[in-house]
C-alpha cells in the first residue's frame, strides 16, 4: 500500500482575518460624527467583507478589555491575520500589546482619525510596536487598507 498526502484543504478551510474592533466603537456614526464620521458600524464591516475579495472576514467589536484578550488568544488557532482598532486601549493597555505579541500572524492597527493631530496623551500606541502596519486618519477606508494589507502578507 502507497500512502498519500492528504488533499489540501478546500478554500473554504482557510483561517479567516479577525477584524477587531474596541471601546466605543459601537457608537459610530453617532459619537463624534465630526471626528470618527458618520458611517455606522456596520458600514465598516460591510466595506471589510467588499475589501476582502472572498476570503472570510471575522468582525467583532467589545467594550471588555478581558474579552478582546480573549479573542485575539483564540486568534492563535483560529485566525490568520488580525486587523484591530484597538480604540482607547491603544495608548492604555499593555495586556492587549502582550496578547498580540503571542500571536504568529500579521497584525494590522487601524484607526480611524490621525491620532497623531488629535491630544498628546493619543500619540503613543502600545499596539504599534507589534503591528506590521499602522493606518491613521484614513476613516473607513483604513480598514479596506488594513484587509488589504493582511491579505498581501498573506500571499493571498
Amino acid at each position: 500500500m502507497i500512502l498519500r498526502p492528504p488533499p489540501p484543504a478546500p478554500e473554504a478551510a482557510v483561517k479567516p482575518i479577525l477584524v477587531l474592533n474596541g471601546p466605543n466603537l459601537n457608537l459610530l456614526g453617532e459619537r463624534e460624527p465630526e471626528v470618527y464620521g458618520r458611517e455606522t458600524l456596520a458600514d465598516v464591516e460591510a466595506l471589510c467583507r467588499a475589501a476582502a475579495k472572498g476570503a472570510a472576514i471575522d468582525f467583532r467589536q467589545t467594550n471588555d478589555e478581558a474579552e478582546m484578550i480573549g479573542w485575539i488568544h483564540a486568534a492563535r488557532r483560529e485566525a490568520a491575520a488580525i486587523v484591530i482598532n484597538p480604540a482607547a486601549w491603544t495608548h492604555t493597555s499593555v495586556a492587549i500589546l502582550d496578547a498580540l505579541s503571542a500571536f504568529e500572524g500579521p497584525v494590522i492597527e487601524v484607526h480611524l482619525s490621525n491620532v497623531h493631530r488629535r491630544e498628546s496623551f493619543r500619540h503613543h500606541s502600545y499596539v504599534s510596536s507589534r503591528a506590521d502596519a499602522v493606518i491613521a486618519g484614513a476613516g473607513s477606508q483604513g480598514y479596506v487598507f488594513g484587509i488589504e494589507r493582511a491579505l498581501r502578507l498573506l500571499g493571498r
